[in-house]
């Protein structure tokens, strides 16, 4: 088979959808079309590139011809070339397109955020090149679509958890001492924000490292002493950390199989120390 237009196929995907299309939800499905097609025929769809951008992969020629239409629902003409495409190749796309377009815009987005095509290449502003061969790679992980989509909602979740524990650990520092009886200090500022920033690079170790992670439950609270525990709890380990106010070393406790492992790890390595935490989540 050789390589559709890229144009042929947004083409098709707009003129064949049963309900509007936003650009970004374009942009979205012929990421994932490439990423299913290409896994499947070891062959690409199409041979533009995607790129990765702020609200996920986009390839910028679409980009340039769509943009015009801001958050409008896209129209092409009743004549728009799809000449480049096979009966196969529609019935692939019609395929994928009923799976995803029915997500919206905004978990389409979120589930291309946790994968690592995206999360490896992600650089603010750059709009970095993601190479064929890693979608491929990706992609040859999951069973089938309805597979990749039940694994990446859970991710998202995951995701969403972490955002919402990041503001909960800035509204730490305003619980004030003596928070529960018998005395206690209020976590600080700096280490509420060392957290934010763990969470930070937990996430983008896990999500850019494995296409289907065992997801961790995640405990998290103030320390009556004035600081910040975080819990990490896994099929095959849980994974302690104490964040102090006023110390530069965390205390770490890596249990697996009854058997603990314990480090103190500074401050400002902690974010190079992420693979100790991420040994088996695959």
């Amino acid at each position: 088979m050789s390589h559709s237009n890229i144009n042929d196929v947004a083409n098709y995907l707009i003129s064949e959808c049963n309900t509007s299309i936003s650009h970004r939800e374009l942009q979205k499905i012929l990421y994932f079309s490439q990423g299913f097609y290409i896994a499947k025929y070891d062959e690409a769809l199409f041979e533009s590139n995607m790129d990765a951008w702020k609200y996920g992969p986009v390839n910028g020629i679409i980009w340039e011809r769509f943009k015009i239409f801001g958050n409008q629902s896209l129209t092409v003409s009743n004549d728009a070339s799809t000449k480049t495409l096979s009966v196969e190749k529609k019935e692939f796309l019609t395929y994928i397109m009923a799976l995803f377009l029915i997500l919206g815009e905004t978990l389409l987005i979120g589930m291309s955020h946790t994968d690592y095509p995206w999360e490896k290449n992600y650089i603010t502003n750059i709009n970095q090149r993601i190479e064929k061969n890693e979608i491929k790679e990706y992609f040859q992980e999951f069973k089938s679509p309805e597979d990749y989509i039940s694994i990446a909602k859970e991710k998202v979740k995951f995701s969403e958890l972490l955002e919402n524990r990041k503001k909960y650990l800035t509204s730490l520092k305003n619980i004030g001492d003596d928070w529960i009886s018998g005395g206690s200090l209020a976590p600080s500022e700096d280490i509420c924000t060392a957290c934010e920033k763990f969470l930070y690079a937990f996430k983008h170790n896990l999500f850019s490292r494995y296409a289907i992670p065992q997801i961790p439950k995640l405990i998290m609270g103030p320390i009556p002493t004035g600081g910040v525990g975080i819990e990490l709890h896994l099929s095959e380990k849980n994974i302690y950390l104490h964040f102090h106010n006023n110390n530069h070393i965390i205390e770490v406790s890596i249990e697996s199989n009854g058997v603990f492992d314990e480090y103190e790890i500074p401050l400002d390595q902690l974010s190079e120390k992420v693979c100790l935490f991420l040994e088996r989540v695959a």
